[in-house]
């Protein structure tokens, strides 16, 4: 069963009803599902030493030990998440990135 409005002000109580528990279910998954994607940098060493994983977790240990908050901590581990793809480079280190 899914929601029938198409804008936001025309939804009613019965198709919040069907929502949440669809979004709750969801957002629990969430964990396991950027688990999961993290995996994916597995490997990845684009003639690097580290792979992009290990590369992603010395980032967010490296913030936490400087103190950083939860927030940035978990910005630096997911930085090279799988979501983002490279577009375009225009000059050394720079990149201009698309979001799925």
């Amino acid at each position: 069963m899914k929601a029938s409005f198409t804008k936001m002000s025309a939804s009613t109580a019965e198709d919040w009803e069907i929502i949440l528990p669809e979004q709750l279910a969801f957002f629990k998954k969430l964990p396991d599902r950027i688990l999961s994607h993290m995996e994916l940098l597995t490997g990845d060493y684009g003639g690097f030493a580290v792979d992009r994983l290990q590369h992603s977790l010395q980032t967010a240990h490296r913030a936490a030990e400087a103190g950083e908050d939860e927030e940035y901590i978990v910005c630096a581990l997911l930085h090279h998440h799988p979501w983002r793809t490279p577009v375009r480079r225009s000059g050394m280190g720079e990149a201009r990135f698309s979001h799925h």
